[in-house]
């Protein structure tokens, strides 16, 4: 999963509103995209659930995706230690383009569906997709435009949360969040994501990371900061009725948003520390209450 670094002790108030503005802002993109996909989603029955819905189905899924961070990361390391840093590159630039050009495309779709008809939609769609996927492959490649690389990444971690919202079932999703949680404290601390954030190269970082001010967050991260709002909006809705749930989502919201600021104050004390434990506890815990109570 990602992480967050500053290389400063002192608290950088700056950095860090600006940071969380950012995160705030890819969360409501997140609720606006859901609110479009939903009912595609919701009326077609789509679920996404490899090792089923039941609890032993969603632990598997949980823990087959860990798994699949592991071995990707720890690939990463290997590769770029044996020298082949060009190959961990490629691999992750190729694999990025196409998820963000597949996720605009499906985002745009939903949204293309409510204002044009099929053919337009899609030709919108496919526009849009093609231009932000090539800027994004623009701005990865030249280093005086680094800064500008947020813009993309944090839409494409709000493309993903949303539709992991729309498509995952519920308790799926609430296990992923916690399962990746602990295994971004491994990997941080433990395992091989320490290693591949201080070797790997400044391009590759800069397209599975978002740096705002001094603070920098994997894209793991912003994902799942996105994913569970969404989740919350869609807590009433069914196939019959469509209650958007909008305080459960903004209060998941500002919950996982109060666990960023934490996260950031206790990042200034230390070189490196884990993006999703707090945020996600806060979050999780909040939505549980908010959803049982």
């Amino acid at each position: 999963m990602g992480q967050q670094q500053a290389p400063k002790r002192t608290f950088p108030v700056r950095s860090a509103a600006l940071m969380v503005a950012f995160v705030a802002a890819i969360q409501v993109c997140a609720l606006l995209f859901t609110y479009f996909i939903a009912p595609v989603t919701v009326s077609t029955g789509y679920s996404f659930a490899p090792g089923g819905t039941s609890a032993a189905g969603s632990a598997t899924s949980a823990l087959v995706l860990v798994a699949g961070a592991f071995v990707t990361t720890f690939l990463a390391v290997w590769l770029i230690k044996k020298k082949r840093a060009n190959v961990f590159t490629w691999i992750i630039s190729v694999a990025t383009t196409l998820a963000l050009f597949l996720m605009t495309l499906l985002t745009t779709s939903a949204v293309a569906s409510y204002l044009l008809d099929p053919n337009s939609g899609l030709v919108v769609s496919l526009v849009i997709s093609a231009a932000v996927t090539i800027a994004f492959a623009y701005i990865t490649r030249t280093p005086r435009l680094y800064a500008v690389a947020p813009v993309i990444t944090g839409l494409l971690s709000a493309e993903v949360g949303s539709i992991f919202a729309s498509t995952i079932p519920i308790l799926t999703a609430l296990l992923l969040a916690g399962v990746f949680s602990v295994y971004d404290i491994y990997a941080v601390f433990r395992g091989p994501l320490k290693q591949l954030v201080n070797i790997a190269p400044a391009e590759t970082l800069t397209a599975v990371t978002s740096k705002v001010g001094e603070f920098t967050l994997g894209t793991g991260d912003t994902i799942f900061y996105s994913m569970l709002p969404a989740i919350a909006l869609l807590e009433s809705v069914s196939t019959t009725t469509f209650d958007y749930n909008l305080p459960f989502a903004l209060a998941t919201m500002v919950a996982i948003d109060v666990g960023v600021v934490m996260t950031l104050f206790l990042l200034s004390r230390s070189k490196m520390l884990p993006g999703l434990p707090i945020p996600m506890a806060l979050g999780l815990a909040t939505l549980l209450a908010l959803t049982l109570l």
